[in-house]
């Protein structure tokens, strides 16, 4: 497993599922988890890692989606009035909003995840990331709420914790049908993802025992990072109105993708 052309293959693995989370909202540990699963490693050491490459790529996303305009991660201090107070911008809030929640799904998740069979778990993100997927592509649309934004964290960091994927591509899609920009929804996803695979790591940490490869963790990242430019600047670029479509097509391919792998190995 540590040959330099397998490493050389996970990375490269790395850098196109994660141009598609970055750019797209999701798709990251979705595809690269069960691919990883079928060349033979073990999940034990698969989804820890997964965790710790998305922990970094979703720090270094965040900061270049913001300096390339797609979205405002802005923390200042208003001081008129001589009164001192932080003002946060709506994408900044979100993300936090999103991953405070979202800490607290990924942690129940990875406490219940060694008792649920994996056929079921997968079976059920496969559904559920479907649905909303569709709901992006019909243009569905739910009026904006604090309340439906803690629900989609919750929800979708369950998902991560309990398989390592299904966070982004539920947590982009249902702020877009939530009436939520996009590039914004896309860029708030990355921020909020790299709290949640925190959390949840540091669960798996002091639980559990797993195997850390450091050879294959290096490989997932230098793969994963490299791709990340390149993903920030395919969404500064694509418009808005075009943009929308390939985020539910992309979550509903995600998906299928989810219930044909689980079917079928």
């Amino acid at each position: 497993m540590e040959s330099v052309l397998f490493l050389v293959f996970v990375a490269g693995l790395a850098l196109v599922c994660e141009y598609i989370d970055s750019a797209l909202g999701g798709g990251y540990g979705t595809i690269l988890t069960p691919i990883l699963l079928i060349l033979g490693l073990d999940k034990a050491m698969v989804v820890p890692a997964i965790l710790i490459t998305e922990f970094f790529t979703g720090i270094i996303s965040a900061i270049m989606h913001h300096r390339a305009g797609n979205a405002n991660f802005t923390l200042e201090i208003d001081r008129n009035l001589n009164k001192k107070a932080l003002l946060i911008s709506q994408d900044a809030k979100i993300a936090i909003i999103l991953g405070i929640f979202g800490v607290l799904g990924g942690v129940v998740a990875a406490l219940v995840a060694i008792n649920i069979p994996a056929a079921i778990v997968n079976i059920y993100i496969g559904i559920l990331v479907t649905m909303v997927g569709l709901l992006v592509l019909l243009n569905f649309k739910w009026k904006f709420s604090w309340a439906k934004i803690v629900g989609i964290g919750l929800l979708a960091a369950f998902n991560k914790g309990m398989s390592g994927g299904g966070y982004g591509p539920l947590v982009s899609s249902g702020q877009i049908v939530t009436d939520r920009n996009p590039k914004q929804a896309v860029a708030s996803t990355s921020l909020s993802e790299a709290a949640v695979c925190a959390g949840a790591l540091i669960i798996y940490i002091l639980t559990k025992t797993f195997p850390f490869n450091f050879q294959f963790v290096l490989a997932l990242l230098a793969g994963a990072l490299s791709s990340v430019p390149f993903a920030v600047l395919t969404v500064k670029k694509i418009q808005v109105e075009k943009f929308q479509p390939l985020v539910g097509i992309i979550t509903c391919g995600l998906g299928v993708w989810t219930l044909v792998k689980t079917w079928s190995f």
